[in-house]
């Protein structure tokens, strides 16, 4: 392929300040591939870089937005390999350095270099993005690009988490704070990897539908206190595995308050706020409870089987659609509460 010289993207110019232009397009390096982007995931993240809810330290203008993307390779750059031009590839939002101590220890998620796109390198918001060959997890074909975006985030992210933090097993039940992209994410996952019983609690009637279409038992929290009561009633103190997908201090406190004896955690929401739980529990009950950011490159590959394998429910997980040039609504729509599930940019070519 004749690699264009121009682009269109979508670029960050400051708080706030996003333009559709023609930026310069990206050649790949040695090493690297030029993927020509389908989609990307639409994510609260996102938000969080447009409006600049971030750190000023970590602020990088202009920046193209963009980190859950999925396309196909259409150049590749010196001793690229493992890859060929027409491969479909899905796109990790965040990779390592590969040599710092937790790459070396398979936890690139943590690098101390870490690279994230539409973070802190130009992102997938765009109709081109390089990256290294090794970070472009290759695709059966018949994988649909459009949806399966969203799995380099949202499903990845569930993944490990469940896989590794909270280390789900056959037969468990398992409860999603917040029936968002990543609780439903969770929730199909979570099935697949074997839990016996799922509940889910939200307080949006629709996202609870949601959930109910991937099997769960649903609770709608609006107005209530102390919902870790009520879920251990359904459940017989039957729940094992908790996941926080909203990130408030108060639904880490019910997630905590719900797993039973030996019951674990994990807090993939986002908040600055501060959690009081009791110190007797982690001793008494042998519970345990931490953190989960991404997910290390070398799970990827077996996320990509469950895409092949259509074991992802993409009609539930996917609501809605936008074009590049809209993803200013987008956002507006997502912080209005106005997309169930995941919502699609769709790149044009």
């Amino acid at each position: 392929m004749v690699i264009p010289e121009k682009m269109t993207a979508a670029v960050l110019h400051g708080p706030k300040e996003l333009k559709i232009e023609e930026i310069e397009c990206p050649r790949p390096g040695p090493g690297e591939v030029l993927v020509e982007v389908a989609a990307n995931g639409l994510c609260h993240t996102d938000v969080t870089y447009y409006a600049a809810q971030i750190p000023e330290k970590m602020r990088i203008y202009p920046l193209v937005l963009g980190h859950e993307a999925a396309g196909r390779v259409v150049a590749l750059g010196e001793g690229a390999a493992g890859l060929a031009e027409g491969d479909s590839v899905l796109l990790p939002p965040v990779y390592g350095c590969g040599e710092c101590d937790q790459c070396r220890a398979g936890l690139d998620n943590l690098c101390r270099r870490s690279n994230m796109l539409g973070g802190t390198r130009q992102g997938a918001y765009a109709q081109y993005v390089a990256l290294p060959a090794r970070y472009a997890f290759k695709m059966n074909p018949t994988v649909e690009l459009e949806r399966a975006c969203v799995a380099a985030d949202a499903v990845a992210t569930v993944y490990y988490a469940l896989k590794e933090r909270v280390q789900i097993k056959a037969g468990d039940a398992v409860v999603v704070f917040g029936a968002g992209g990543l609780g439903l994410a969770a929730l199909n996952v979570a099935r697949e990897l074997g839990a016996a019983k799922l509940y889910a609690v939200d307080v949006r009637e629709d996202s609870l539908a949601a959930a109910r279409r991937l099997g769960a038992e649903v609770i709608n929290a609006e107005g209530k206190e102390k919902v870790f009561k009520e879920l251990k009633s359904l459940s017989n103190d039957g729940i094992r595995v908790a996941l926080d997908c909203v990130g408030l201090g108060a639904t880490i406190a019910e997630a905590f308050g719900t797993v039973c004896k030996g019951g674990e955690v994990a807090v993939i929401g986002f908040t600055l706020e501060k959690v009081t739980l009791s110190a007797g529990t982690f001793m008494g009950l042998q519970k345990r409870i931490g953190g989960s950011w991404g997910c290390p490159t070398r799970l990827f590959p077996e996320v990509v089987r469950l895409l092949e394998g259509g074991r992802i429910d993409f009609d539930v997980l996917v609501s809605r659609f936008y074009s590049l040039a809209d993803v200013e609504q987008a956002f507006a729509d997502l912080e209005a509460g106005k997309i169930v599930g995941r919502a699609v940019v769709r790149i044009p070519h």
